[in-house]
């Protein structure tokens, strides 16, 4: 009996140790992010999406869904840290390095994932700058090599940095850091100020903004719309800060970022709202039956697309990052065989947008490029 009550007060301080190093880590590790000021938390409470407590999508939605298999830890453990061949690439993939010379109005670059470098009314926005891992452990999440990479001391003067939500694979507290000296203002949702804060970008260059709130930039206005996601940078903290896509709108250009969401109404309401879009940046990636109604399958991504009405769509949320159970390929091959299929109707009748129909773009990763001539190559097939 003495040798048992021995063993269990060894294991309840082990645990507590245990609890007491996860508590710290969590407590002073600043990739976490911060909490509100009184501020913020007066208008994320006076916000119409905010629910007392948390922040709300449109329509009632769940994290996870059992439209897919099954999944366990040890599923998920496994498929992560032992994936099967094909599932990543094995060697660097085809991109080209940033010819920032090559940047004027109308054009644009990806670099992997949902990271875009655009400009138009003579104004430099990058969105989602996500460059290096994804998580915030120090294993795990490493981007796939490219030949040519972007960083960020390779990114040219940016007037402006927009941000979805505060999810990691969004929200890179290293690149924020490193871009910070060269961005002119940050607009982010509704307590997403927060981190930024934390990580030491003054008050006067950010901007927090509500669903539906409109903030010019010389020429240029950006509207925080819908999506249908959730948020949080910790497992007790989720739904705390505010998510949504972007609307960008000068002379001549309109642009829509949907950052990331499950398909619902929004998209159609969006497009009768701004649309139609000269450009569409759409999710396609990183989807599981599972979490069906956060998350898109990519036949729904070029649905989404027709919906908000783009003239040109570029897919994004794909090719950086494994953070799914598909392979890497999977999400632009099954985009662009929808995309075909609906570009060929049984009747004849495409969908079209001012009579011309929807185009699609597949530029390399770093390629810069214009919205007058879209790339629309299939790089990934010669990939390994």
């Amino acid at each position: 009996m003495t040798f048992i009550l021995s063993v269990l007060k060894w294991l309840t301080l082990f645990a507590l140790v245990l609890w007491g190093i996860y508590w710290a880590y969590m407590k002073f590790n600043p990739v976490f992010g911060g909490t509100p000021d009184a501020a913020s938390m007066a208008r994320i409470q006076q916000s119409r999406a905010f629910a007392g407590e948390v922040f709300h999508n449109l329509t009632p939605t769940t994290l996870q869904t059992s439209e897919g298999e099954p999944m366990t830890l040890w599923s998920w453990m496994n498929n992560y840290f032992l994936p099967p061949t094909g599932k990543n690439p094995t060697e660097p993939l085809p991109s080209r390095a940033l010819d920032t010379a090559a940047l004027k109005d109308g054009s644009l670059a990806w670099f992997g994932h949902s990271s875009v470098l655009f400009q138009t009314a003579g104004k430099r926005f990058l969105v989602d700058p996500v460059f290096y891992r994804a998580t915030p452990l120090p294993f795990g999440g490493q981007p796939f090599r490219q030949k040519h990479p972007t960083l960020p001391p390779n990114l040219p003067p940016l007037d402006a940095v927009l941000i979805s939500h505060d999810h990691y694979d969004h929200l890179d507290m290293r690149a924020i850091r490193e871009l910070a000296p060269k961005v002119g203002h940050f607009y982010v949702p509704l307590g997403v100020k927060a981190h930024l804060q934390r990580w030491g970008i003054p008050d006067g260059k950010i901007t927090e903004m509500d669903q539906l709130e409109t903030a010019g930039l010389g020429d240029v206005k950006l509207t925080l719309t819908w999506s249908r996601h959730f948020s949080g940078r910790t497992f007790d903290g989720r739904n705390k800060t505010l998510w949504g896509s972007w609307v960008v709108k000068s002379p001549g250009f309109s642009l829509f970022f949907n950052g990331d969401s499950g398909y619902d109404k929004h998209f159609r309401m969006i497009g009768e709202q701004f649309g139609p879009f000269d450009i569409v940046l759409m999710e396609n990636g990183a989807y599981n039956g599972n979490w069906a109604q956060i998350h898109m399958k990519p036949e729904q991504s070029v649905q989404a697309a027709l919906n908000v009405r783009a003239r040109l769509v570029l897919p994004i949320h794909w090719g950086k990052y494994d953070l799914a159970f598909h392979e890497w390929r999977e999400p632009i091959e099954r985009f662009m065989a929808e995309y075909r299929r609906l570009m060929h109707p049984a009747d004849g009748k495409l969908p079209t947008f001012d009579g011309q129909p929807m185009k699609v773009t597949t530029p390399l990763p770093g390629e810069v490029f214009s919205i007058g001539q879209p790339p629309q190559t299939d790089w990934w097939k010669e990939a390994k």
